[in-house]
């Protein structure tokens, strides 16, 4: 695919309320496509004791997951590939995280569909997943707006 999203940071107190959404449970684990510096999943290593991988296609931010991961020592709870999150296998994730935009959920959504696990959330900050209705959605304040997210549950 060659659809590219900018990068823009969750901030982690939007990122915890959106998470906190889907009823997370230790242990499970979460996916981030396109996770940028890996916020999202080092927020919910340490606020919900989940095990959290981040894709990410951009050396550079995978380097600062890594940084990250170290500096939080995370090792073992969190995790980076490096890849296309149009080329990977969701069906570990108990819980998917996309903050993508409209088209790259649209097609993202059948790979999630034929993966995922029965009773796996997908969680969309900002974005709806065209085609699928929601079974909740809502808003949270964040720092300097407010945010939508919408969960799905296959």
């Amino acid at each position: 695919m060659s659809i590219r999203v900018p990068y823009v940071p969750t901030p982690t107190s939007v990122a915890i309320d959106i998470i906190r959404r889907v009823n997370p449970r230790p242990g499970e684990v979460i996916v981030d496509a396109g996770a940028g510096e890996c916020n999202v999943v080092i927020a919910a290593a340490k606020q919900f004791n989940l095990v959290g991988l981040g894709i990410e296609k951009d050396p550079l931010l995978v380097k600062r997951c890594l940084e990250r991961i170290s500096e939080e020592r995370l090792y073992g709870k969190v995790y980076v590939v490096w890849g296309d999150i149009f080329k990977f296998n969701y069906s570990i994730a108990d819980i998917v995280y996309l903050y993508l935009g409209t088209d790259v959920n649209r097609e993202l959504a059948p790979m999630l569909l034929s993966t995922l696990r029965k009773g796996s959330r997908v969680v969309s900050h900002d974005f709806e997943i065209p085609g699928y209705k929601p079974i909740e959605s809502g808003v949270v304040k964040g720092p300097l707006r407010e945010h939508r997210y919408y969960v799905y549950v296959k």
